[in-house]
């Protein structure tokens, strides 16, 4: 293991977690005592909720007054005691513990990990005390590789299949939702040949990774209308907000299956959508395992898919069409659209490329043909998650470009002089580009979402969401020796991001491209 200095908790947290989902290996993360877990929650609410297992461990001040090795020796070891530190994350691990011994050590890590890369996968908590780690040891050994592995995750029940394959062969409108299939990178063809064979069109509905690719004939997008209103059966696969109840409308008749490691979503105090079968599985396995059941049932089902076939070509066609005629009517808008932005970014890119999303990147107007090329690793939207995970995954893979695409107010909330700092320490040219709208868009569409017709719905500049005092973000990495440039043309923005990739790819520099964009 090498060691990384990050100067914040943030950074840290989220470099761990984007080093995961570029490598499959979960990653050590530790920090000072109570003040330092404190700093870290946001990224372990993340790690949490996104199923990522990182072993985080922080020191627990002295509780011995004098006379035991390690003993209080500064006025904070009064100060920084609790009564149980590890209390305020409990709830967002798998497992936590406090070491008592230096012998206990080997076990206690193997069970820490065992247990994070055990699905649902998750972080886990380890505190040590400063009287423990102060303890002479004649010696330490460890046995190298482990005695101790991850659960094997459960294998799809015979029956449920079988019961779900004849649903879908029997469908006429079948759908599938997902958000996060494309976690588990074996998944990605699974899923592509499953929709494809059996002409069932799959919504990308919130994701947190591209689960099929791009330009697949039955990607039918990111949004839930109108196919999720006509659907008869819909798979749910590895998403735990399949659709928003009080807004969308969903068939009374519907067959609704759940598939993936965790298909209830247990760690979810309340969630009541149905739910006819719960298939706890590997997400890839059970997309392949689906795909050889259905094949029993393909013949006589053979009219209604090519039927679905020939309509649903048609409504890709005709979705293609409008992001293209969207994306012509806004290029040259001023400030910029997202939209432009995104395109933009396409065109720099290459299919090896990692973008990492903590902004309004659209993905209508971006290609992945790849799986593990799109990570959005706030899942539970604890802000400021992108600058660390680029990093990670810079980290992860230093011979392919990383692109962190990220709002203005998320940017800040990444503690981008840590961020910096780290890039230029351990060389990790990222190229950033900002989306920046100088205000806190989801904060004001949450608002007027509620009320409508409210004061804030009629204020041309709500309180609380305006980010406006100061616009010059590129300057931050100036800092880390690294390159920054602000954009307000439309036309100048192909000619930015080529200067930055040139600062990325031939100087070895970090680079920001600040873009001033609509809302």
């Amino acid at each position: 293991p090498k060691p990384v200095t990050c100067p914040h908790e943030n950074t840290a947290m989220h470099m761990a977690i984007g080093y995961f989902l570029v490598t499959g290996r979960p990653q050590a993360v530790m920090v000072h005592v109570n003040v330092g877990t404190a700093n870290g929650m946001n990224g372990l609410l993340n790690a949490a909720r996104g199923h990522v297992p990182v072993l985080f461990t922080a020191g627990r001040t002295p509780t011995n007054e004098d006379g035991l090795a390690g003993h209080r020796s500064l006025d904070i070891h009064w100060t920084q005691e609790m009564f149980d530190q590890a209390g305020m994350l409990r709830e967002s691990v798998k497992w936590d513990y406090e070491l008592r011994n230096g012998q206990q050590l080997e076990t206690v890590v193997d069970r820490a990990l065992t247990i994070a890369k055990s699905e649902p996968m998750g972080p886990v908590y380890l505190s040590l005390p400063r009287e423990v780690l102060s303890q002479t040891m004649a010696e330490f050994t460890y046995t190298t590789p482990s005695r101790q592995h991850a659960a094997a995750p459960a294998f799809p029940n015979g029956e449920a299949v079988e019961e779900l394959a004849a649903l879908l062969a029997g469908a006429e409108n079948p759908l599938i939702i997902t958000s996060s299939a494309g976690r588990d990178p074996k998944a990605w063809s699974a899923l592509a040949g499953l929709a494809e064979r059996y002409a069932i069109p799959v919504i990308q509905y919130r994701n947190r990774y591209m689960s099929i690719p791009s330009n697949h004939p039955m990607n039918l997008g990111y949004e839930l209308s109108p196919l999720l209103e006509k659907a008869d059966v819909i798979l749910a696969v590895d998403v735990p907000v399949p659709w928003l109840p009080a807004y969308d409308k969903v068939r009374d008749d519907a067959k609704v299956i759940h598939m993936g490691p965790d298909p209830l979503h247990g760690y979810v105090p309340v969630r009541g959508h149905p739910c006819d079968i719960a298939l706890a599985c590997a997400t890839a396995e059970g997309l392949q395992v689906l795909n050889e059941t259905m094949a029993e049932h393909e013949a006589r089902a053979k009219m209604r898919i090519d039927k679905r076939r020939a309509s649903l070509a048609e409504s890709w066609k005709t979705l293609r069409e409008g992001w293209r005629k969207k994306l012509e009517s806004v290029k040259a808008q001023t400030p910029i659209h997202p939209a432009w932005i995104t395109h933009c970014i396409n065109e720099i890119k290459g299919a090896d490329t990692i973008v990492i999303k903590e902004s309004p990147l659209m993905q209508e107007h971006i290609d992945f043909s790849k799986p593990a090329t799109m990570f959005n690793a706030g899942a539970a939207s604890g802000l400021g998650h992108g600058l660390g995970c680029a990093l990670g995954a810079k980290l992860a893979a230093r011979d392919r470009l990383v692109i962190g695409t990220h709002g203005d107010g998320s940017y800040m909330f990444g503690n981008p002089i840590s961020a910096h700092y780290v890039g230029a320490e351990q060389e990790l040219p990222v190229l950033t580009v900002l989306f920046n709208n100088q205000r806190w868009q989801a904060v004001r569409r949450a608002t007027v979402g509620l009320h409508k017709e409210g004061f804030a719905a009629k204020s041309q500049h709500q309180p609380i969401t305006f980010l406006d005092s100061i616009s010059n973000y590129q300057k931050a990495v100036e800092v880390a020796d690294g390159y920054g440039e602000k954009v307000t043309d439309p036309a100048e923005m192909m000619p930015a991001l080529e200067r930055g990739l040139r600062a990325v790819n031939v100087e070895k520099r970090q680079a920001v491209i600040n873009v001033i964009c609509s809302a």
